[in-house]
Formats: structure tokens, C-alpha cells, sequence
């Protein structure tokens, strides 16, 4: 009978440890919130600004990024690449990425970054299919990549490269379970045509 009884208190107790570690857990809501004081606080530590409209000639200064109004990810044009019409991504083609500088907003005290431009460990790109714009609502076009990533393809051709921020909902699946929002300090495109 005392056996019983120890079991019955150890079960509750551990189900009163579990119980209280559900109940920290964050609501979707506050993920977000906490990730718009992370971004906004990025911003002002890197002295970034952000361009309410898109800039006419497509050049952005170092420090000046446009937020995407259908995807909340936020780039920098650093070249546009070759943007005749025929060197510009195409539906159904597929996309070569290399970055360089990826950084999680995880963690202050995480500084460390990340690249696949290092033909030696990274031997080769990143790639995805374009599938046209991206939004919000149809980024499960882009499944088993980062759907940010297509965001530029719009306005930028072949051999473009850009600075990303990009909010967790546009990251890879894993940054999407983890809630990590990412930042790359280069992103650059080559299309299987022009290669």
C-alpha cells in the first residue's frame, strides 16, 4: 500500500511539473510580438533604415532596406544582376542560392554565422524552384526551403545578391518550429538557365 501511494504522488507531481511547463509555453501571438522588438531593436542597433516605398532606380544605400508588404521580409538590393527580361526568374525554374552571414535572432549572446559559400564544406548551393511572387498565404509553394528567399526574385535577375531579414513564418521549416528569425548578410541567386 505505501508503495502505491508513493507512486500515485510521484505521478502527480509530475504531472504538475508538466502542467506548469505547458503553461509557460508562449502564445503565437506573443512569438510575434517578441520577434517585432527583436527586428525593430536590430534595426536600431545597425542603424538600419527602412524605406517606406521602393526606391524608382531599384539602389539602395548600404544601410536602407524595403519591407515587403506581402511577406514582412525586409531586403537590400546590393546588385541586381543581369535584369533583361530574359535573364529574369522564371516560373518553374530552378534557383542556385549561396549566403554568407547568416546570423539567428535566437539568442544575443549567439553571434555566430553562417555560410555555404565554402566550396570545400558546402560544395553545393542551396537550391529551390521558383514559383512565382511569394505571400504569406501561398508560401507552402516554397516548402522545403526558405519561401524569404524568393521574396527579391521580383526585382532583381541573374547573379543578383541582397541582404535579408526574414520573420520566422518565412523561414525554413525548421526556423518556422523553432520561431527563429534569421538575417543574411549576403544572399546570391544564380538561375539554371544562365548557368
Amino acid at each position: 500500500k505505501m508503495k502505491k501511494t508513493r507512486y500515485i504522488i510521484f505521478f502527480l507531481l509530475g504531472l504538475m511539473i508538466v502542467s506548469a511547463s505547458c503553461n509557460k509555453r508562449k502564445t503565437y501571438a506573443e512569438l510575434l510580438k517578441d520577434e517585432n522588438k527583436a527586428i525593430d531593436k536590430f534595426i536600431t542597433q545597425n542603424k538600419l533604415v527602412i524605406l517606406e516605398n521602393f526606391p524608382a532606380n531599384s539602389v539602395f544605400k548600404s544601410n536602407e532596406f524595403y519591407r515587403d508588404p506581402a511577406t514582412g521580409v525586409y531586403y537590400n538590393i546590393i546588385e541586381l544582376g543581369d535584369t533583361t527580361n530574359t535573364n529574369m526568374a522564371k516560373i518553374g525554374e530552378e534557383i542556385y542560392v549561396r549566403f554568407s552571414g547568416l546570423r539567428y535572432f535566437r539568442s544575443e549572446k549567439d553571434s555566430t554565422e553562417y555560410s555555404n559559400n565554402d566550396p570545400i564544406r558546402s560544395p553545393f548551393p542551396e537550391t529551390f524552384i521558383y514559383r512565382g511572387p511569394v505571400t504569406v498565404s501561398n508560401r507552402s509553394l516554397y516548402s522545403g526551403t526558405t519561401p524569404g528567399w524568393a521574396v527579391p526574385l521580383t526585382r532583381i535577375g541573374h547573379a543578383g545578391k541582397v541582404k535579408l531579414i526574414v520573420p520566422f513564418n518565412m523561414g525554413s521549416a525548421s526556423d518556422q518550429q523553432s520561431y527563429s528569425t534569421t538575417y543574411y548578410d549576403k544572399v546570391e541567386y544564380r538561375f539554371e538557365s544562365q548557368s
